[in-house]
């Protein structure tokens, strides 16, 4: 290889060293984040909010489905309890989940869930819906933590139609 080459491929892997996210764990981060989405459907269907609450950070933020946000992982707690008498013949399934470091102590996190036998609050049987989490964790000494998280209905909504 040329030396005009070899500047050409210094200088790529230089840029993407510098913008591409962190694409490799050594410490086995995704099974242990997928543990996490495993350890919230644990929580969700065995209807215990304090061990649900557990999986996020003190300080988390979290938006739900109807766009309330809440703060802390006190607040998330005491919301989830609230509504949980909806919730609770509800069964959650984790569809998929996806994993992007942002840095090695850093992801951006994606789970698509379904849920199945829950009602509306006035006790109304509710259809099944889907829908997509988008979470970012941060890791905790040895194990990773929801700091923030985007809960979002699947809409059913058509695509738009193509412009003419």
């Amino acid at each position: 290889m040329n030396a005009k080459a070899i500047l050409v491929v210094c200088l790529l892997l230089l840029t993407l060293g510098r913008h591409a996210p962190v694409m490799a764990q050594v410490d086995g981060g995704d099974a242990k984040i997928r543990m996490l989405t495993a350890d919230w459907e644990r929580a969700w269907n065995t209807h215990d909010m304090r061990a649900l609450a557990a999986l996020f950070t003190e300080d988390a933020d979290f938006v739900n489905v109807g766009a309330k946000r809440w703060k802390g992982r006190k607040e998330i707690e005491a919301q989830h309890a609230l509504r949980l008498s909806q919730f609770l013949g509800s069964v959650w399934a984790t569809r998929s989940v996806t994993v992007q470091y942002l840095k090695p102590d850093i992801a951006l996190v994606h789970v698509e869930w379904g849920l199945d036998g829950y009602k509306d609050p006035d006790g109304t049987p509710r259809e099944p819906r889907a829908g997509l989490f988008t979470w970012l964790v941060v890791k905790d000494g040895r194990r990773w933590l929801i700091r923030a998280a985007q809960n979002t209905n699947l809409s059913n909504l058509p695509p738009p139609a193509a412009a003419k």
